[in-house]
């Protein structure tokens, strides 16, 4: 079973396979290796879906939160 990775760690894999792609100079196995170690983390950064990015770093459970207490506090505000 293969891991899932974030989008950001794709990038990366991706730009280091492709150092050590252009660094083998010679066809070899090991180059073959890494052209296909290159196409599958396209195909899957490709797959990713874009990241939300939430205010202050928050995640999606705590940025509901932070919006559900700010429209409690404009409903319960007396204007």
């Amino acid at each position: 079973m293969k891991q899932e990775f974030s989008k950001a760690t794709y990038e990366l894999l991706l730009i280091n396979y492709t150092n050590i792609n252009n660094s083998l100079r010679v066809p070899c196995a090991e180059k073959q290796k890494f052209e296909k170690l290159i196409e599958e983390t396209t195909l899957a950064l490709s797959k990713c879906l874009p990241e939300i990015k939430y205010k202050d770093g928050m995640n999606a459970m705590q940025y509901a939160q932070y919006l559900a207490a700010e429209a409690n506090g404009k409903a319960n505000s007396t204007d």
